[in-house]
């Protein structure tokens, strides 16, 4: 994906999510709005029951010159009309007389100012109230705000969740794509490095045979010996790649198992550093071994033990700059057998040595191809170390070089 195209499509997204935010807030706003006016007709229908039942009431009373005005059945009275009109609130109930401006009755005296400013004031006089002025029956609602923005923000939450949803859906579909996108680079990156190194050992082979083929230098002995075992060390190197990648694969699988057997790790050393001596001599490269295991036996599995031990040793040959030099020693601590690798190679930063064990992962150099490789070498050299219950660690500082450590503990 291009990048102006992936700046597009967040773009589109933004004002798409900010309109719908925008929207919403003002639906959210026109719907209080319209549940304001739903709880003032339910009021007002309340209360003008309120006020038919309690004339009705009032005058049979009259009648019959036996009533006296009961404040609290009409406290009890305004909360059941409320009710049967949908309102759960318990309003302070006023009996106020305007002209006097004073209370006759206040069901909560601290809210009598509140009282007084209410909206909600609906004439009454009852019969059996001393009052020759207008009265009325004021009410105040406390909660009226939190009532109303309970029953008006439940879809603006449901639409701001459902729009917080489509927006992790959409970092995570532009993560995945980006991570696509790495992985297809990666992928390449891969495949034309593969193609240059196994180019190079076939390439080897080719011209080792060309010039065995030669009648001068067929019959020279010690010549012949040299290009055979040229032969022999680029064929072994060729198969350690090829291992390398088949083995990666096979490792993706959860039920790969590794074939376990007593091993010499001594002899296996020994035998992957002379597949280098032909790399070692053309680049003026020394090797140093300090094998002090004893016994140098190991519970392992030889062909993977092969493959991490050359690729280590690879690795430290191939981001060296000079003259490479390249250490490999062995010791035991108790029940724990440690083998290391040393370079003097350009080093990983602490940046990249969180990534290095990752699948096609390559340290840069400045310039992706002055360094041949294909990104998994290490990758495989973790899985081979995760399967054997060991444990690796590196110690590495740029320009100084890079000290592989792995431990295996028997079992």
């Amino acid at each position: 994906m291009k990048r102006w195209f992936r700046v597009f499509i967040i773009s589109v997204f933004a004002v798409a999510a900010v309109s719908l935010v925008v929207i919403q807030f003002y639906q959210t706003r026109r719907t209080f709005s319209i549940n304001d006016n739903m709880f003032n007709v339910g009021v007002n229908n309340a209360m003008d029951a309120v006020i038919q039942q309690l004339n009705g009431e009032l005058m049979e009373s009259s009648a019959m010159q036996t009533h006296s005005f009961n404040y609290k059945e009409l406290d009890s009275l305004i909360v059941e009309e409320l009710l049967i009109n949908g309102i759960d609130l318990h309003p302070a109930v006023g009996l106020y007389d305007g002209s006097q401006r004073s209370f006759l009755y206040s069901s909560d005296p601290q809210q009598e100012e509140r009282l007084e400013d209410s909206p909600y004031r609906y004439s009454f006089h009852p019969v059996g109230v001393t009052s020759s002025n207008q009265l009325f029956i004021m009410l105040y609602f406390s909660g009226t705000e939190l009532f109303l923005r309970r029953h008006s923000n439940m879809y603006g939450y449901i639409s701001l969740f459902l729009v917080f949803v489509i927006a992790v859906m959409f970092y995570f579909s532009l993560r995945t794509m980006a991570n696509q996108r790495k992985l297809d680079r990666m992928k390449t990156e891969f495949i034309n490095n593969m193609t240059h190194e196994i180019k190079t050992p076939i390439s080897t082979i080719a011209l080792a045979c060309e010039m065995l083929g030669d009648e001068s230098i067929s019959q020279d002995t010690a010549s012949r010996g040299n290009f055979i075992g040229i032969i022999n060390d680029e064929n072994q190197r060729m198969r350690v790649l090829v291992e390398t990648i088949l083995q990666s694969a096979k490792m993706s699988n959860r039920n790969f198992s590794i074939n376990l057997k007593e091993v010499d790790a001594h002899q296996i050393i020994t035998r992957v550093l002379a597949s280098f001596r032909l790399t070692m001599a053309n680049r003026e490269g020394t090797m140093e071994t300090h094998l002090l295991a004893d016994p140098p036996t190991l519970l392992a599995d030889e062909l993977h033990l092969t493959n991490l031990v050359y690729n280590l040793v690879d690795n430290g040959i191939k981001y060296s700059t000079s003259s490479p030099h390249i250490i490999v020693s062995t010791s035991r601590e108790g029940n724990r057998f440690l083998l290391s690798v040393q370079d003097h190679g350009i080093g990983i930063s602490k940046a990249d040595q969180k990534h290095i064990f990752e699948k096609f992962y390559r340290v840069p150099t400045g310039n992706v191809h002055d360094v041949k490789g294909f990104g998994i070498g290490l990758n495989y050299v973790a899985s081979v170390v995760r399967l054997h219950h060991a444990h690796i660690q590196l110690e590495s500082e740029p320009g100084k070089g890079s000290v592989f450590t792995i431990t295996f503990t028997s079992r």
